[in-house]
Order: C-alpha cells, then structure tokens, then sequence
C-alpha cells in the first residue's frame, strides 16, 4: 500500500513539473497559451457586460448594472493591453522581454484588482442572478490570478528546479478548458427563466465565427 502512494506521489509531482516546465520556458509554449487564454477571456468580460445590460431593469438595478457594466469594460481593456504586451514580449529581444513580463504583470494584476472589487460592491436582491454573476465573476477571477501566478515563474525560469520556489503556481485551465468552464457555469439552470433565456445567448467560444463556419462546426 506505501508503495502504490509513493507511485501515486511521484507521478502527481511529475505532472506537476512538468506543467511547470512548459509554462516557465520563454519559448512559444506558454506565449501561444497565453494568447490562447486571454483571448477567450476578452469575450467572457464583454459578455459579462452583455448579459447584465439585458437583466437591466429586471433582476438588476440600474446602479447594479452600471458597476459591473464600468468593471467588465476596464477588464476588457485590461485584457486587450495583456494581449497587445505578450505579442510584443514574442518579438522583443532578450533584454526588453523582462521590462515587458513587469508589464503583463502589473495589467493582469490590475484586471485581478478590477474584478475582486466587483462582488462586495454589488446589491443585487435577487438571490439566482446575484449567485450567476458571483459564478461568473469568480471563474473570470480565477483565471486571471492562475494566469498571474504563471508570469514570476516566468521570470524566474529555473528556480523551481533550484528549489527557489516555495509555492508552486496554480496552473490557468487551458482556452478550451476555460470556455467549457464557463459556459457551463453560465448556461447553469437557476429555475428563474428569465435569467436563464438570457445567460444562453451569451455563451463563448474558443474560435471565431469564420473559423467554426469554415470547419462546419468542428472547431468551437
């Protein structure tokens, strides 16, 4: 039995470094993520906004709705800047890509700050839309804060084999993971039908509309 969870132990860890590997290299690997990731966030925040615009008036206040209107906009911004910054960190040289992760990190920390104001902020009375967005808002958030953790592995590339590392990063949910995600958590039956009419016309997908088009659907 000690020996099935030494086994069990070592492979858990190996999975665990080696993700770890393939994120903290400053190759293709955790750039082409990266993209992958905050862009299917960008449309998640803009739905946010979406969906709430149509709840105006209805489970949601004015004052409500222009909060989470006001956060899901600068998260969009925030998001596009992240977006814009790792496409420039792809084709810096050496000695402007740590300039530039200081950027990213402080854009993602900026997002993380935007939406964890979000929810205490809120007076939604209706207990299934104050749940949905709270669902909503936390899946957003806990993207973004793995995404955050991945960038000081980055920078310090290396250290998590030296032992430097006392907290291994808690590694995002791939693009194709994070739109299953969160659609599921969107599209949630809450029994109240108006919430739950609106939540399925703002799903998200990993592809474009041409893209999907041109696949007849395989790519989603």
């Amino acid at each position: 039995m000690q020996m099935d969870r030494s086994k069990a132990v070592r492979g858990a860890l190996a999975v665990v470094l080696c993700a770890v590997m393939v994120w903290s290299g400053c190759s293709l690997n955790w750039i082409s993520e990266g993209e992958q990731i905050v862009a299917v966030l960008i449309p998640a925040a803009t739905n946010l906004v979406s969906l709430v615009a149509a709840l105006e008036g209805k489970t949601v206040s004015a004052a409500d709705a222009q909060l989470i209107q006001n956060a899901g906009t600068q998260a969009g911004a925030d998001l596009q800047l992240i977006q814009a910054l790792i496409a420039a960190y792809e084709k810096a040289d050496a000695a402007a890509q740590p300039g530039i992760l200081n950027e990213i990190q402080s854009a993602i920390a900026a997002t993380q700050a935007n939406l964890q104001g979000l929810l205490p902020a809120l007076h939604i009375k209706d207990t299934a839309t104050q749940a949905k967005i709270t669902a909503v808002v936390g899946i957003l958030l806990s993207e973004v804060q793995s995404l955050g953790a991945v960038v000081p592995v980055v920078k310090n590339q290396g250290a998590a084999v030296k032992g430097q590392l006392s907290v291994k990063p808690h590694l995002p949910l791939t693009a194709r993971e994070f739109v299953e995600s969160y659609n599921a958590t969107l599209t949630a039956k809450t029994g109240n039908v108006d919430l739950d009419r609106a939540t399925a016309g703002f799903v998200i997908h990993e592809h474009g509309k041409v893209a999907r088009w041109a696949t007849g659907g395989v790519l989603k």
